[in-house]
């Protein structure tokens, strides 16, 4: 029965090792290709004041454009946000 403990725990180490060498790799230096896939709209998002949201007049009906990213959105209860980047819809 000892040899037994002994395998787990090197079963044990062996995963906590590499977990440990996993997290090392994800976390170095170069940003992974998710990260750099998406874009970032940096400061001048933030500083920029919002918008509120503008109606116009369509032919199929009532549109809201989107103070961030200027989708036109349907007028309707159910949506409070806008589909294209999900701000808040006023």
């Amino acid at each position: 029965m000892p040899g037994a403990w002994i395998w787990i725990l090197v079963y044990v180490l062996a995963f906590a090792l590499f977990q440990l060498l996993l997290y090392r790799y994800l976390q170095g230096e170069e940003q992974p290709p998710l990260e750099q896939a998406t874009p970032d709209y940096g400061d001048t998002e933030l500083a920029r004041p919002r918008a509120a949201a503008t109606s116009i007049e369509a032919e199929d009906g009532e549109l809201v454009r989107c103070p961030r990213c200027g989708a036109y959105n349907e007028r309707d209860p159910a949506y409070t946000y806008c589909q294209e980047c999900v701000q808040r819809l006023q």
